[in-house]
């Protein structure tokens, strides 16, 4: 179903804890040991641009604390699968058939599985906020059983077959994220917040499917040996689609011999459709592993639960 496209816009928005590394630097390299007494020694920059971003960099780094590098980009590889709920499905527009005698079809079981590529690149404005954009390929299957009763003297007995439409599509966002961390002892706990917009096209879409969507992570930075670090992170986003859940478009079928009153080979139809369509709920849960091994290098996995699954990969390089 066209609808199969709208998850799209969800992949942009799971990167809320890839700016985490704000908050980490900000004051995990801070020098809180020191007494009132003794000013921590400034942090020399490493190439000029650190002169003005992020903007304050020079101040913090005066004072002992490091700040972001001014830039990032991120390898993304991306995995979901999301229940589907569509309902009021009719189609038209073949053997006769018309929107106006259209055909009740029953979709039952539906799910939606993708397997996503992409890149991520984004600047670093102030030592807490950042400024970024996404692109992101992506492969999908729509599967669902579709059942059709019968229609006199065209498909007597109607049909049931289990569909697995394959879908490509491109997805583009912009956002922006809002961090903060503090030491307590030897770890680091910090909180992002992020918002974004996002826009998908696909082959069965006609003009782009919009989406917002806002969340937030906490989460805790460990110091490990020679300068690797790991965090744990934990949160939740909400996404709003403002095109509502009626959808209508058109998909090929090929239904087995004898489906069609008649025929003894198998027929390759192409219906029109309409429907409404609904994703599973909006709020999605994240549970998250960041892994640096050297600084200013982060490795990092997430995982989304309650009614849909997700799984991310990315490897994430500031300079």
């Amino acid at each position: 179903m066209k609808k199969i496209t709208v998850f799209l816009t969800a992949l942009a928005f799971t990167f809320f804890f890839a700016n985490a590394s704000f908050a980490q630097e900000q004051q995990a390299a801070s020098d809180t040991a020191v007494t009132a007494k003794k000013r921590p020694a400034p942090i020399p920059r490493t190439h000029i641009v650190e002169d003005y971003l992020p903007i304050l960099g020079k101040q913090a780094r005066a004072n002992g604390i490091r700040p972001p590098k001014p830039f990032f980009v991120s390898a993304i590889y991306y995995h979901m699968e999301i229940p589907q709920n569509i309902t009021n499905a009719k189609g038209w527009g073949f053997y006769g058939v018309t929107e106006e005698n259209a055909q009740p079809v029953g979709m039952y079981n539906a799910k939606v599985e993708t397997n996503s590529v992409g890149v991520r690149a984004g600047i670093n404005i102030l030592p807490f906020l950042s400024v970024f954009g996404v692109y992101i390929h992506t492969d999908v299957t729509s599967k669902f059983t579709a059942v059709v009763d019968g229609i006199p003297g065209i498909m007597s007995n109607g049909y049931k077959l289990d569909q697995a439409l394959k879908v490509k599509a491109d997805t583009g966002a912009v956002g922006a994220a809002a961090s903060y961390g503090f030491r307590l002892g030897r770890v680091v706990p910090f909180a992002v917040l992020m918002a974004n917009y996002a826009w998908s096209f696909s082959n069965m879409t006609d003009k782009a499917i919009e989406s917002l969507i806002a969340g937030a992570r906490v989460g805790l930075n460990v110091p490990l040996p020679k300068d690797m670090k790991v965090a744990f992170t934990f949160g939740a986003q909400y996404m709003y689609m403002p095109m509502g859940n009626k959808v209508q478009g058109q998909y090929t079928v090929t239904l087995p011999a004898g489906t069609i009153d008649g025929t003894t080979e198998p027929v390759t139809i192409t219906s029109k459709y309409r429907a409404n369509a609904e994703y599973a709920s909006p709020w999605t849960m994240n549970a998250g592993i960041i892994f640096s091994p050297i600084r200013y290098f982060d490795i990092i996995t997430e995982f989304g639960f309650l009614t849909r699954f997700t799984a991310m990969v990315a490897l994430q390089a500031n300079f």
